[in-house]
């Protein structure tokens, strides 16, 4: 089958030469203050100003299975203990996992935090960033379900695994996670001078303190964040003139419909994510910026047929993340689909370029959230297939430049080609044993001068906050 390229509603993050300034309306630097100095490079903090960097820190390579679901029983810990636990990382030196405690907290708090963690990862498969044609399908065709397995029972499935045992360092810090994620999640829409300079959010665990990222900045901005949290519990990340924006981009897919295809919403165009399922019936997940609630969506090959429609959206079409109803958390920026009478969707997911007819199964959902260096590629109906991303970030809060707020997503970058217009609600994955492995939903990206970067939403997030599971097979 012939494909076309694809088109889509996509939330961009560009970012122009060095040294740019990104203007607004009016022609203003953004962010500026009368008689303020502009910040154009690294500064240290003192007493009364932030610091301030512009080369981003060297990413680590992936780690390993075992390593990263030890680090994700941390991270739980905090998150029960939010008050008295720092957010948890992995020391790129020596391997072991730090979780911090607040220094004034008590000595079972410590005990807590350092006890021993137990991982058998020998059925974790999470596949990583793989380009190569292994396990690419063509010539789509409607199959019928998968039989039941008959195989016999694995004759040694009652071996006896010993578990690798992590046991945590527990220094004493100085903020807790509770204290560092109240940052995060105000400053962007604080009334600090220049807060419309400053465009993203995230914890940093290893300095314990929150990264602020901005398109420009001012010594008025510097001395404004310190005064307002502290001088030692934010930095500013400077990227000279990035512009968060908003614009709206696999074509001709037929029924039954696969992850990687376009499909056309009220927003204008956007790319499926993955195919869903619940309770017997077809599904699909985009983002919920492409979508409105309650509205219907189409697909390019069958004209103004009605396929679908949207029964959940967590994104605002004007503030951005929302809560769903029930739910005391984030869930980044998500859409489901229900497929009207007739329509279906398939447990594969298109691969290649913007033009591609090849295909991958979807083996099934990442076992753990995404870590700091993990790799992983996109799809989308612009730019098809891309890999080589690195995680560089978790659970960050970035405001665009309409002011929506992206909360609780996750920042990727790489070198050669972005993501562009019309990517948005397509698939994040990774590739193991020729099969797809889902990690998330494409939300926005663009380009800096040293690369490009790119936002998703953790695919667990969404398997947690929206009825039903993505399809497999």
């Amino acid at each position: 089958m012939t494909r076309h390229k694809r088109r889509l509603l996509n939330r961009v993050v560009a970012v122009g030469a060095a040294g740019a300034v990104a203007l607004l309306a009016g022609g203003q630097p953004a962010g500026a203050a009368p008689g303020s100095a502009d910040v154009t490079g690294a500064r240290p903090a003192t007493a009364t100003a932030v610091e301030v960097f512009t080369v981003p820190p060297a990413v680590p390579d992936q780690l390993a299975d075992d390593v990263a679901i030890a680090l994700e029983t941390a991270e739980a810990r905090a998150e029960a203990d939010p008050t008295d636990l720092a957010p948890p990382y992995v020391d790129p030196t020596t391997g072991r996992i730090v979780s911090g405690v607040r220094a004034s907290a008590a000595s079972t708090k410590v005990a807590y935090a350092g006890a021993g963690i137990a991982v058998n990862a020998t059925d974790v498969d999470d596949g990583n960033d793989d380009p190569t044609q292994a396990g690419v399908e063509s010539d789509k065709t409607e199959e019928p379900p998968p039989a039941e397995s008959t195989a016999l029972a694995d004759p040694e499935s009652d071996q006896i695994i010993i578990p690798r045992m992590f046991y945590p360092r527990t220094p004493a810090v100085k903020y807790s996670l509770a204290d560092l994620t109240a940052v995060q999640d105000e400053v962007l829409g604080s009334d600090v001078p220049g807060v419309s300079s400053l465009y993203a959010a995230s914890v940093d665990a290893e300095r314990n303190r929150v990264v602020v990222r901005a398109s420009a900045l001012t010594e008025q901005t510097r001395t404004a964040l310190a005064s307002r949290y502290g001088a030692d519990k934010v930095a500013v990340f400077l990227t000279p003139g990035a512009d968060v924006g908003a614009t709206v981009s696999r074509d001709n897919d037929a029924n039954p419909f696969y992850g990687g295809a376009t499909v056309h919403t009220n927003r204008g165009t956007c790319t499926i994510g993955f195919s869903w399922t619940h309770e017997g019936e077809h599904y699909f997940l985009t983002a919920g910026h492409c979508t409105s609630a309650n509205t219907d969506v189409r697909m390019p090959r069958y004209g103004s047929s009605k396929v679908g429609k949207v029964v959940r959206d967590n994104w605002n079409n004007s503030t951005g993340s929302v809560k769903l109803s029930g739910q005391s958390y984030y869930s980044g920026d998500l859409a489901l689909v229900k497929m009207n009478s007739g329509w279906k969707t398939d447990p594969k997911m298109y691969v290649g370029g913007p033009n591609s007819s090849g295909s991958r199964v979807v083996k099934g959902v990442a076992s753990r959230s995404p870590k700091y260096g993990d790799k992983y590629c996109t799809g989308g109906t612009t730019t098809g297939e891309q890999c080589g991303w690195k995680v560089v970030d978790t659970k960050v809060t970035i405001r665009y430049r309409d002011g929506e707020m992206l909360r609780n997503a996750t920042l990727g970058e790489r070198l050669g080609v972005c993501i562009k217009n019309g990517d948005s609600g397509g698939p994040v994955y990774s590739v193991s044993g020729g099969k797809v492995v889902a990690k998330g939903i494409i939300s926005g990206g663009g380009q800096y001068d040293f690369g490009c970067t790119q936002l998703f939403t953790d695919i667990r997030l969404a398997e947690k906050a929206l009825p039903g599971i993505v399809k497999k097979r």
